[in-house]
């Protein structure tokens, strides 16, 4: 059993888009499928964002760990278009999956947290010379059957 398997299957739920330099705050709807690939060596989750039916946000995440330092590392694709250059590096910290990202354009750090019907996960943003995180996403997503 990878420690990746939590996220295989097929989990819906409510997610909060908190205010940011890209969007105001909303709620939406999401949904992701993920699948274990190559014997199961990679995650592939597809995920979609829906706000009043409509889609806004999509994203195809390819998550791997790192045969050499055991590290997640996560490369995610998104309907935003920047490429996933470099990929999150992440390890688990008190049952979290805690998935750091530098750039240029500031810091990104996502977090995923197991629980026996699915998972919840965060997306926090800093920007070049800030010191606090700013919330860009929360959402619960638990099983669907």
């Amino acid at each position: 059993m990878s420690s990746l398997d939590f996220l295989v299957g097929t989990f819906i739920g409510a997610e909060q888009v908190h205010p940011s330099p890209w969007t105001g705050r909303h709620d939406a709807e999401g949904e992701v499928t993920g699948v274990a690939e190559l014997a199961g060596a990679i995650v592939v989750q597809r995920q979609v964002q829906r706000r009043d039916g409509e889609v806004t946000f999509e994203a195809v995440n390819v998550f791997q760990l790192d045969p050499a330092t055991g590290a997640t590392l996560l490369y995610s694709f998104d309907s935003v278009g920047y490429p996933p250059d470099p990929c999150s590096r992440g390890t688990w910290e008190d049952g979290t999956l805690v998935l750091h990202r530098a750039t240029a354009r500031g810091e990104a750090r996502t977090t995923y947290t197991p629980s026996s019907d699915g998972y919840a996960w965060t997306k926090d943003f800093r920007a070049p010379g800030a010191t606090d995180w700013s919330p860009v996403i929360s959402g619960r997503l638990t099983t669907a059957f």
